[in-house]
């Protein structure tokens, strides 16, 4: 109660942050391991999706909004809420972050390619990134990948990176708005299927606070993941290092320097897509064997 006590936006606090979850997932006999604080939200909600412990990742009825030309397709396992809170007299949370986890098919990596392969892997990624940004040109702007990193956790590689609005100028009153972005960890389970952890915040002002407290709790997160491959995976990881001996994946990366698309809503009454492309962006990048 004293770290609540004492809470302020300097040094929020975060509940149950030092009595974490310990929460394993068998994800198609690969062990997933990981120390969560609890799920809190202010409003009282419960667990947006409670860990479920089992996760078949080759049943396709786990996909269930998928579609046959859908490029990635996921199915989530665990989604909570972490609180920020301030002055002890301040009833309300300061912000938040989200922290899903999903599993992710990528139905668009061509015949022969692996995201065992971190070059392979890296260029599925970039694929998602403009998925999520010049080809769904109605959620805004996006900048990313933005500080890109790599890493290597016993036989497992991650990839982290943040997807941040582009947010132009702003005024002193909307400086909050640069605490709001998302943090993505990432690491192969096959040839096709890897894990996305993702963490997106909500922040408040001063920015310089929010941040290195959300990237404090998403460190503390993924610094404590365990991640032992199934029999099957291994043989697949051990097959793709010995085809591609010498596949590198970029240890550093800037922002693409993506065009978005001029666009407009559509009109439903008369058949139109949700969004109408008035003027053509950047191509999706293409694969690279």
């Amino acid at each position: 109660m004293l770290k609540r006590l004492f809470a302020s936006r300097r040094q929020p606090y975060v509940p149950g942050l030092d009595k974490p979850e310990n929460i394993e997932i068998d994800l198609s006999g690969s062990k997933l391991c990981l120390q969560l604080p609890p799920h809190h939200d202010s409003d009282g909600f419960e667990d947006l999706q409670a860990p479920i412990p089992r996760v078949n990742i080759y049943d396709p009825t786990v996909y269930p909004e998928s579609t046959i030309d859908d490029l990635f397709t996921n199915t989530l396992f665990i989604k909570r809420n972490w609180d920020y809170y301030g002055p002890f007299w301040r009833l309300r949370r300061l912000g938040y972050t989200t922290f899903i986890a999903v599993v992710e098919r990528v139905n668009c990596l061509p015949e022969g390619m692996s995201c065992f392969n971190p070059h392979h892997l890296e260029q599925a990624l970039i694929h998602l990134i403009y998925q999520m940004g010049p080809n769904t040109p109605a959620r805004g702007e996006r900048i990313a990948p933005v500080n890109w990193a790599v890493r290597q956790s016993g036989d497992s590689l991650w990839v982290h990176y943040e997807v941040h609005k582009n947010l132009g100028e702003l005024i002193e009153e909307e400086a909050f708005m640069r605490a709001q972005y998302s943090s993505y960890a990432v690491t192969p389970l096959d040839d096709r299927h890897y894990l996305r952890l993702m963490f997106h915040n909500n922040g408040y002002a001063p920015v310089e606070y929010a941040i290195r407290h959300m990237n404090a709790l998403r460190d503390k997160v993924c610094h404590h993941i365990e991640m032992k491959l199934s029999l099957s995976a291994r043989a697949q990881h051990e097959q793709a290092r010995q085809r591609w001996p010498g596949a590198r994946i970029s240890l550093q990366r800037e922002p693409e320097n993506w065009v978005y698309p001029e666009w407009r809503y559509g009109e439903s009454g008369i058949g139109e897509p949700r969004v109408v492309i008035l003027k053509p962006g950047s191509s999706p990048p293409s694969f690279v064997p």
